[in-house]
């Protein structure tokens, strides 16, 4: 058959995991998502929807996906509880989780093992496998391309879309303890072992009312900048399209580059780059002791219990009220009800209006009531009968 006007070769040949024109059967998309279900403390809300649902929004949508792909979600989780877990930690940006086997997640042949699910930045995750699943299938497996993924990553990235890996493995039964501590050092403090499944790749565009109140912040001379775990790739598109990337600010920089730098170097930068990705809490604290060193005034979101210390440190602290951890409410000066960065920028113009109306009414009241005062003054001073009093 003649390649199509793309010029991208499609091999009418190639069966997995299906024919050219078919759809895979539910089993595939079961063993697929089982990962992004598995590895999850998150609650799906009701029918899919996001009513009653518990937990972080990127988790939350890879747990949706599955519903609508028709995996009874809270099925699997039951059939298959968390026997261990190295939770999520923002140093080492990924989370796993073991489980006993279950045939419809993880195939025949694995009544012996325990399974290995995990989650995380997808640039760090592709070190730690092997080999990966076959067309996604997971009893046909070949040495890993990291080429291949690293290049598919950047590319998922630079659209802006939030990209999370996939990955599996397997131990024998007994390896691990129900209710074992795992440290992160379970996973990645070895040679590579596991399973690359896939990635999933997230779309988390802005709220159309954040572009606009970032258009506005800057015409009333407030700087906006970014600070983010993502991929930066997926930060700088991000950036772009919110507005943060300029001129002045053309590219973006990470946390390990950051954590590179001296204090001379560091306030450099935070003057420099409107656009942070890969960052840690730790980065986030010496950004804003950069950016105060250099006498900018200085305020910080955050809703998690790391933010806390960066929240405490700004001059303004800003926490979210419905996402937002009780630590970093406590730690901050001002809460968001609503977790909205708009209501910044209108608390920012209401302040101002205010302050305005101030200096106004002591600029009248002031010379008036100092004229009143001396002429009181003045004519007790000389001794007049008639007076102001």
């Amino acid at each position: 058959a003649p390649a199509p006007a793309s010029g991208v070769k499609i091999n009418y040949n190639d069966t997995l995991p299906v024919r050219q024109g078919a759809s895979p059967d539910m089993s595939y998309f079961r063993q697929a998502l089982a990962t992004g279900v598995l590895c999850s403390k998150c609650t799906l809300g009701k029918n899919g929807t996001r009513e009653g649902e518990i937990g972080n929004p990127t988790e939350l949508s890879i747990l949706r996906a599955a519903y609508w792909t028709g995996v009874d979600v809270n099925a699997m989780k039951t059939a298959a509880p968390i026997i261990a877990e190295v939770p999520f930690s923002s140093e080492y940006k990924f989370m796993a989780t073991v489980h006993a086997s279950n045939p419809e997640n993880d195939g025949p042949g694995m009544e012996n093992k325990l399974i290995i699910h995990v989650k995380g930045a997808p640039d760090r995750m592709v070190a730690l496998c092997n080999k990966q699943a076959k067309a996604g299938l997971l009893n046909e497996t070949e040495p890993i391309d990291k080429e291949y993924w690293l290049e598919t990553i950047a590319v998922l990235s630079s659209h802006g879309l939030r990209v999370l890996a996939l990955l599996r493995g397997t131990l024998d039964k007994g390896a691990v303890t129900e209710g074992e501590n795992l440290k992160p050092d379970f996973i990645r403090d070895k040679e590579p072992w596991l399973t690359l499944v896939g990635l999933c790749a997230i779309m988390d565009p802005p709220r159309p009312e954040c572009i606009d109140a970032i258009e506005e912040a800057h015409s009333a001379g407030v700087r906006v900048a970014m600070i983010t775990g993502d991929h930066r790739d997926t930060a700088l598109a991000i950036g772009a399209n919110l507005g943060l990337v300029d001129a002045e600010h053309t590219d973006a920089i990470t946390g390990p580059e950051l954590d590179a730098m001296g204090d001379d170097e560091m306030k450099a930068a935070v003057m420099k780059y409107n656009v942070f990705a890969r960052a840690s809490p730790e980065n986030k604290i010496r950004i804003v002791k950069a950016l105060q060193a250099q006498g900018e005034v200085c305020s910080m979101t955050g809703d998690g219990v790391n933010d806390a210390p960066a929240l405490k440190a700004a001059d303004m602290g800003v926490a979210m009220g419905k996402e937002g951890t009780d630590v970093a409410r406590e730690a901050a000066e001002m809460i968001l009800a609503d977790d909205n960065f708009a209501t910044i920028i209108v608390a920012v113009r209401e302040g101002r209006v205010v302050w305005d109306n101030l200096r106004k009414v002591l600029m009248i009241n002031t010379p008036i009531n100092n004229a009143q005062g001396l002429s009181v003054l003045f004519g007790l001073l000389c001794g007049l009968q008639d007076n102001a009093l």
